[in-house]
């Protein structure tokens, strides 16, 4: 099975929403861990319980814009979507405390 790896900028008004999520997508589209960064170097690591996603319906058919390169943008929040490697996934899960 394929397995992408994305990174997300969300630039927004101070609050306790994350500033960069980071997803791991398998072939289905489907989003079997996750991570959140918080603007206070807080990371949050999620991951799906077998063979389930953690957002619903297909990441690529939810993403679509994003990953194709466009900036979303609405009131004063902005968001992009980068392609990463799996290294640096798990770079980041590891300094999550995930196993």
């Amino acid at each position: 099975m394929i397995v992408s790896h994305f990174r997300c900028d969300w630039i927004h008004p101070p609050s306790d929403d994350p500033v960069a999520i980071f997803y791991e997508v398998d072939g289905r589209g489907g989003v079997p861990r996750l991570i959140d960064v918080f603007a206070d170097g807080r990371r949050a690591c999620a991951e799906a319980e077998f063979g389930g996603s953690l957002v619903e319906g297909a990441f690529r058919d939810m993403a679509a814009n994003l990953l194709e390169g466009h900036v979303a943008e609405h009131e004063g929040e902005r968001l992009t979507l980068t392609p990463i490697t799996a290294a640096m996934f798990e770079d980041e899960w590891k300094a999550g405390g995930g196993i």
